[in-house]
C-alpha cells in the first residue's frame, strides 16, 4: 500500500500540528467535507492555486506533496525496487517543473485580467 497521496500527507501534516480538520478547512475556505474527501484519498485532483494554499499554510514546498516518500510494502523485491524509484525520481521533477510554471501562468492570467478589468472599467467611464 503507498502512503504517498497527498491527501494523506496534508492529514499527516495537519496531525503533526495539532489542527482539526474543521480548523484547516476554515483556513483554507473549502467545507470540512471536502477536506475529508481530499484526506481519505476520494478526492485526489487539486488545482495548483489550492495545493499553493496548503503549502504556504504549512510553510513547506508545494513539491513536496509530489514526492513519493512512505511506501509501505514488504512484498516488493529490491530490484523492482530501485527500478521504480528511477521512474518516480524523473517523473517529479517534471511535476515540479510544471507545478512551477503553472503557478506563474496562473499569475500572469490574474495579472492580465486585472489589466483587462481597468481598461473595460476606464472605457466605460469614458
Amino acid at each position: 500500500m503507498m502512503n504517498n497521496s497527498i491527501g494523506f500527507k496534508i492529514k499527516k501534516l495537519r496531525e503533526q500540528k495539532e489542527i482539526s480538520q474543521e480548523d484547516l478547512a476554515f483556513q483554507l475556505d473549502v467545507s470540512q467535507s471536502y477536506l475529508s474527501k481530499i484526506e481519505n484519498g476520494a478526492i485526489e485532483k487539486l488545482d495548483f492555486i489550492f495545493m499553493q494554499k496548503i503549502a504556504d499554510f504549512f510553510k513547506v514546498e508545494p513539491q513536496y506533496f509530489l514526492e513519493g516518500d512512505t511506501i509501505i510494502n514488504n512484498n516488493v523485491e529490491t530490484s523492482n525496487n530501485s527500478a521504480v524509484g528511477n521512474v518516480v525520481t524523473v517523473t517529479n521533477t517534471l511535476d515540479n517543473h510544471l507545478l512551477e510554471n503553472v503557478i506563474n501562468n496562473q499569475h500572469q492570467i490574474n495579472q492580465l485580467m486585472e489589466m483587462q478589468n481597468k481598461l473595460i472599467e476606464k472605457l466605460l467611464k469614458d
